[in-house]
Protein backbone atom coordinates (compact mmCIF):
# COMPACT_ATOMS: atom_id res chain seq x y z
CA UNK A 1 0.00 0.00 0.00
CA UNK A 2 1.55 2.95 -0.69
CA UNK A 3 2.22 5.71 2.04
CA UNK A 4 0.29 8.40 2.31
CA UNK A 5 2.33 11.63 3.95
CA UNK A 6 0.58 13.52 6.88
CA UNK A 7 -1.19 16.51 6.30
CA UNK A 8 -2.29 17.46 9.89
CA UNK A 9 -1.29 20.52 11.76
CA UNK A 10 2.52 20.68 12.78
CA UNK A 11 4.74 21.71 15.51
CA UNK A 12 5.23 25.29 16.21
CA UNK A 13 8.43 24.83 17.94
CA UNK A 14 9.86 22.56 15.76
CA UNK A 15 8.94 25.32 12.83
CA UNK A 16 10.96 28.15 14.69
CA UNK A 17 13.68 25.74 15.06
CA UNK A 18 14.04 24.42 11.94
CA UNK A 19 13.70 28.60 10.29
CA UNK A 20 16.61 29.40 12.84
CA UNK A 21 18.68 26.62 12.11
CA UNK A 22 18.27 27.46 8.08
CA UNK A 23 19.83 31.09 8.68
CA UNK A 24 22.15 29.85 10.79
CA UNK A 25 23.84 27.85 7.98
CA UNK A 26 22.88 30.70 5.29
CA UNK A 27 25.56 32.85 7.22
CA UNK A 28 28.27 31.29 6.12
CA UNK A 29 27.33 31.78 2.61
CA UNK A 30 25.06 35.14 2.24
CA UNK A 31 24.20 36.53 5.32
CA UNK A 32 20.66 37.04 6.86
CA UNK A 33 19.12 40.25 5.73
CA UNK A 34 20.28 43.01 8.28
CA UNK A 35 17.68 44.46 10.08
CA UNK A 36 16.16 48.10 8.73
CA UNK A 37 13.81 50.66 10.05
CA UNK A 38 12.95 51.85 13.21
CA UNK A 39 13.35 50.40 16.19
CA UNK A 40 11.72 50.68 19.45
CA UNK A 41 14.92 51.47 22.10
CA UNK A 42 12.65 51.85 24.92
CA UNK A 43 11.21 54.65 27.06
CA UNK A 44 12.47 57.85 26.44
CA UNK A 45 14.52 59.57 29.55
CA UNK A 46 12.43 63.19 30.91
CA UNK A 47 13.80 66.02 30.34
CA UNK A 48 14.39 68.49 32.97
CA UNK A 49 12.90 71.83 32.36
CA UNK A 50 16.08 74.76 32.72
CA UNK A 51 16.16 76.43 36.48
CA UNK A 52 14.27 80.17 36.45
CA UNK A 53 13.36 82.28 39.22
CA UNK A 54 10.43 81.79 40.98
CA UNK A 55 8.79 84.58 42.75
CA UNK A 56 7.29 84.40 46.38
CA UNK A 57 4.95 86.92 45.91
CA UNK A 58 4.27 87.48 42.19
CA UNK A 59 1.89 89.98 42.48
CA UNK A 60 3.03 92.22 44.73
CA UNK A 61 4.89 95.82 43.88
CA UNK A 62 7.84 97.48 46.47
CA UNK A 63 6.73 100.66 47.10
CA UNK A 64 8.67 103.41 45.35
CA UNK A 65 12.05 104.18 48.08
CA UNK A 66 12.44 107.75 47.45
CA UNK A 67 16.51 108.91 46.76
CA UNK A 68 18.54 111.71 47.10
CA UNK A 69 18.64 112.11 43.15
CA UNK A 70 16.73 114.66 41.31
CA UNK A 71 13.86 113.70 39.94
CA UNK A 72 13.32 116.72 37.66
CA UNK A 73 15.62 117.71 35.10
CA UNK A 74 19.16 116.90 35.69
CA UNK A 75 21.59 119.79 37.22
CA UNK A 76 23.94 121.49 34.30
CA UNK A 77 26.93 123.01 35.75
CA UNK A 78 27.74 126.72 34.77
CA UNK A 79 29.44 127.71 31.49
CA UNK A 80 33.31 128.77 31.69
CA UNK A 81 33.57 132.14 30.37
CA UNK A 82 36.86 133.21 28.22
CA UNK A 83 37.37 129.92 26.61
CA UNK A 84 36.28 129.15 23.36
CA UNK A 85 36.68 125.54 21.91
CA UNK A 86 38.88 125.83 18.94
CA UNK A 87 38.31 124.08 15.63
CA UNK A 88 40.64 121.10 16.74
CA UNK A 89 38.52 120.32 19.69
CA UNK A 90 38.84 120.40 23.29
CA UNK A 91 42.80 118.43 22.76
CA UNK A 92 44.24 122.38 21.99
CA UNK A 93 42.54 123.67 25.47
CA UNK A 94 45.46 123.58 28.06
CA UNK A 95 43.93 121.70 31.37
CA UNK A 96 45.24 124.23 34.05
CA UNK A 97 44.26 127.25 32.07
CA UNK A 98 40.56 125.11 32.23
CA UNK A 99 40.53 124.10 35.42
CA UNK A 100 41.91 127.83 36.79
CA UNK A 101 39.16 129.43 34.86
CA UNK A 102 36.01 127.19 35.58
CA UNK A 103 33.40 129.05 38.47
CA UNK A 104 32.50 125.12 39.29
CA UNK A 105 35.66 123.83 41.06
CA UNK A 106 36.61 124.79 44.56
CA UNK A 107 39.06 126.70 45.95
CA UNK A 108 40.71 123.28 46.72
CA UNK A 109 41.63 122.71 43.39
CA UNK A 110 43.14 126.47 42.42
CA UNK A 111 45.80 125.61 45.54
CA UNK A 112 46.49 122.39 44.42
CA UNK A 113 47.22 123.57 40.35
CA UNK A 114 49.78 126.52 42.30
CA UNK A 115 51.93 123.53 42.24
CA UNK A 116 51.76 122.52 38.38
CA UNK A 117 53.93 122.11 36.53
CA UNK A 118 56.43 120.38 39.08
CA UNK A 119 56.87 117.27 40.74
CA UNK A 120 54.52 117.92 43.50
CA UNK A 121 51.51 118.36 40.96
CA UNK A 122 48.78 116.05 41.35
CA UNK A 123 47.36 116.83 38.03
CA UNK A 124 46.89 113.83 35.48
CA UNK A 125 47.19 113.42 32.17
CA UNK A 126 44.54 114.23 30.75
CA UNK A 127 42.09 111.37 28.78
CA UNK A 128 39.90 112.01 26.11
CA UNK A 129 36.94 109.78 25.34
CA UNK A 130 33.84 109.76 23.87
CA UNK A 131 31.46 109.22 26.27
CA UNK A 132 27.88 110.95 24.84
CA UNK A 133 27.94 108.99 21.17
CA UNK A 134 28.12 112.16 19.29
CA UNK A 135 31.36 110.55 17.83
CA UNK A 136 33.15 113.55 19.72
CA UNK A 137 35.37 113.02 22.52
CA UNK A 138 35.14 114.61 25.73
CA UNK A 139 37.93 115.27 28.16
CA UNK A 140 38.77 113.69 31.40
CA UNK A 141 40.75 115.42 33.97
CA UNK A 142 42.06 113.86 37.39
CA UNK A 143 43.18 115.62 39.84
CA UNK A 144 44.84 114.23 43.45
CA UNK A 145 44.66 116.46 46.75
CA UNK A 146 46.71 114.34 48.89
CA UNK A 147 46.22 116.92 51.68
CA UNK A 148 42.68 116.71 51.95
CA UNK A 149 42.48 112.92 51.15
CA UNK A 150 40.57 113.60 47.67
CA UNK A 151 40.72 112.88 44.17
CA UNK A 152 38.61 115.01 41.48
CA UNK A 153 37.50 113.90 38.25
CA UNK A 154 35.88 116.22 36.26
CA UNK A 155 34.59 115.70 32.78
CA UNK A 156 34.16 118.53 30.22
CA UNK A 157 32.03 118.45 26.99
CA UNK A 158 32.46 120.97 23.67
CA UNK A 159 28.75 122.59 23.05
CA UNK A 160 29.74 124.37 19.68
CA UNK A 161 32.49 126.75 21.03
CA UNK A 162 31.19 126.72 24.69
CA UNK A 163 32.98 124.11 27.04
CA UNK A 164 31.07 123.83 30.42
CA UNK A 165 31.28 120.10 32.92
CA UNK A 166 29.15 117.25 32.57
CA UNK A 167 30.49 115.39 35.86
CA UNK A 168 31.90 116.79 38.87
CA UNK A 169 33.22 113.59 41.16
CA UNK A 170 34.90 113.39 44.45
CA UNK A 171 36.46 110.24 46.09
CA UNK A 172 38.57 109.07 48.20
CA UNK A 173 42.18 109.71 46.91
CA UNK A 174 43.25 107.34 44.33
CA UNK A 175 39.90 107.19 42.79
CA UNK A 176 39.98 105.95 39.47
CA UNK A 177 38.06 105.36 36.45
CA UNK A 178 37.39 103.06 32.97
CA UNK A 179 35.09 103.06 30.31
CA UNK A 180 32.77 100.59 28.78
CA UNK A 181 31.17 101.73 25.84
CA UNK A 182 30.15 104.99 25.97
CA UNK A 183 29.85 105.10 29.59
CA UNK A 184 32.36 105.96 32.90
CA UNK A 185 32.98 103.84 35.92
CA UNK A 186 34.50 105.19 38.05
CA UNK A 187 36.13 102.95 40.99
CA UNK A 188 37.67 103.48 44.27
CA UNK A 189 39.34 100.94 46.72
CA UNK A 190 39.67 100.60 50.15
CA UNK A 191 39.84 98.96 53.24
CA UNK A 192 35.77 97.95 52.87
CA UNK A 193 36.53 96.50 49.31
CA UNK A 194 36.21 97.69 45.57
CA UNK A 195 33.20 100.40 44.57
CA UNK A 196 32.26 101.57 41.40
CA UNK A 197 29.68 103.73 40.68
CA UNK A 198 28.68 103.55 36.20
CA UNK A 199 27.90 107.43 34.84
CA UNK A 200 25.70 107.56 31.57
CA UNK A 201 25.06 110.33 29.39
CA UNK A 202 21.28 111.09 29.76
CA UNK A 203 21.74 114.54 27.71
CA UNK A 204 22.58 116.98 30.04
CA UNK A 205 25.41 115.25 32.18
CA UNK A 206 26.73 112.00 32.85
CA UNK A 207 24.36 110.94 35.79
CA UNK A 208 24.69 107.70 38.02
CA UNK A 209 22.91 104.55 36.26
CA UNK A 210 20.86 102.93 38.33
CA UNK A 211 22.32 99.22 40.12
CA UNK A 212 19.75 97.51 37.63
CA UNK A 213 21.18 99.24 34.42
CA UNK A 214 25.30 98.47 35.47
CA UNK A 215 25.19 95.72 33.16
CA UNK A 216 28.80 94.71 31.72
CA UNK A 217 30.75 94.70 34.56
CA UNK A 218 31.35 91.73 37.78
CA UNK A 219 29.43 92.30 40.85
CA UNK A 220 29.89 95.83 42.15
CA UNK A 221 28.71 98.11 45.18
CA UNK A 222 27.98 101.53 45.16
CA UNK A 223 30.93 103.75 47.05
CA UNK A 224 29.88 105.45 50.74
CA UNK A 225 29.75 109.35 50.25
CA UNK A 226 32.59 111.07 49.64
CA UNK A 227 31.68 114.90 51.28
CA UNK A 228 32.93 117.75 48.83
CA UNK A 229 35.26 120.46 49.65
CA UNK A 230 34.72 122.67 52.82
CA UNK A 231 34.82 125.33 50.10
CA UNK A 232 32.03 127.01 48.77
CA UNK A 233 31.37 126.17 44.58
CA UNK A 234 28.44 127.69 42.73
CA UNK A 235 24.93 126.21 43.01
CA UNK A 236 24.60 124.33 39.82
CA UNK A 237 21.95 125.47 38.00
CA UNK A 238 18.83 123.14 36.69
CA UNK A 239 17.36 123.09 33.00
CA UNK A 240 13.98 123.98 32.31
Amino acid sequence: MPHTPRTGPRDPGRLRAAAVAACAAAVGLAGCAAETGARDGGVAPRLSPPISASPLWPQYSPPVTPTSEPTGPSRRYLSIEDVEVPAAGLKRIPVKELLEKDPNVAKLVRDELQACPGTECGLRKPVYRDLTGDGQDELVVGLDAPAAGLTLVQVYRAFGTAVRPVLISWGPLGLTGETFGHDLVLVSTGNDGRFTTRYRWDGNVLSAAAPQDQTGDSAQKSPPPTPPPTEPTPAPTRTE
